[in-house]
């Protein structure tokens, strides 16, 4: 059986985007389906938000989480509503969209006060430097916010972790059933080339270079990498350079169809299919949402 560590070890948030954005009382955002995560510091001013059919209020020094997938409406309250606003993907080793809310009960609204707001300042501030070191920064830095409100979330929580291993283990049964099952730890070869793709997905991949990397058969590793993430290697890189490109749509001008070549996409109308496929929306109208 899966063990709890081993189970995180295959949890990982995939950063997109951040903005800081200040609207008037006018501002309105139409109902719309959320393709990613979306984590919101309120920095001042009142709004209403309704995800999926719930209505919230949301205030200055409370964080919003909004999950992959629903669909949300907003509307400002005051005359000054102004929010940082940070978009991610679970990693695509978690069927369900909605790990967060699921596993670790994250709530629509949190009472996390002002202190919170350095670390989405501090990601805010690393997106816009050119340091080669950025992309770190950002990523530790996301695990590190993600991390905070999982504390203040579980702020009662006894020091001595055994007092509470029955309800840990409670909670990875129910959250196994939208996880693809896996028996063992992954294995390093097949972790090694799960890494690779990660940090390389337009590189152009055959089944042999694959298992090559692995040092195992075809055969053998097409199983391990099965196992390990629940894919095959073909779905599991398709979906690593999607995510690529729904970040280079939030961050860049490009147009779609170099954003499609350079994330290893030869057929731009092949790409926006796929897209919308994994997204619900096309290319355009992800990155038109982004500005709205």
């Amino acid at each position: 059986m899966q063990s709890l560590s081993s189970f995180m070890n295959t949890i990982r948030f995939n950063f997109l985007y951040i903005d800081k954005y200040s609207f008037g009382r006018t501002w309105t955002y139409p109902e719309s389906a959320i393709p990613y995560n979306m984590l919101r510091y309120i920095i001042d001013g009142s709004a209403e938000f309704v995800v999926d059919g719930e209505t919230v209020i949301v205030r200055k020094g409370q964080v919003s989480y909004i999950p992959e997938g629903c669909w949300l409406s907003c509307k400002a309250l005051e005359d000054t509503f102004a929010f940082y606003s940070i978009r991610f993907t679970t990693s695509v080793f978690y069927e369900g969209a909605n790990f967060l809310r699921e596993y670790y009960n994250f709530p629509l609204v949190m009472d996390v006060g002002e202190g919170i707001e350095p670390y989405f300042s501090d990601i805010y501030k690393w997106v816009r430097t050119d340091k080669k070191s950025k992309s770190f920064h950002v990523r530790g830095a996301l695990d590190t916010l993600i991390a905070s409100l999982i504390d203040i979330l579980n702020s009662d929580e006894p020091d001595d972790v055994k007092a509470d291993i029955n309800g840990l283990e409670y909670n990875l049964e129910q959250i196994r059933k939208r996880v693809k099952k896996s028996t063992v730890q992954t294995d390093p070869r097949i972790q090694t080339v799960i890494d690779y793709i990660m940090l390389n997905p337009t590189e152009e991949y055959t089944s042999d270079k694959l298992s090559g990397m692995a040092e195992v058969a075809e055969t053998t590793f097409r199983r391990l990498f099965k196992e390990a993430t629940g894919k095959t290697a073909t779905e599991f890189i398709r979906q690593v350079r999607l995510t690529t490109a729904a970040r280079l749509l939030l961050v860049s001008n490009d147009p779609v169809n170099c954003i499609a070549h350079d994330v290893g996409f030869e057929d731009a109308n092949h790409f926006t299919r796929v897209f919308r496929q994994a997204f619900g929306m096309t290319p355009g109208r992800y990155r038109k949402m982004s500005q709205e």
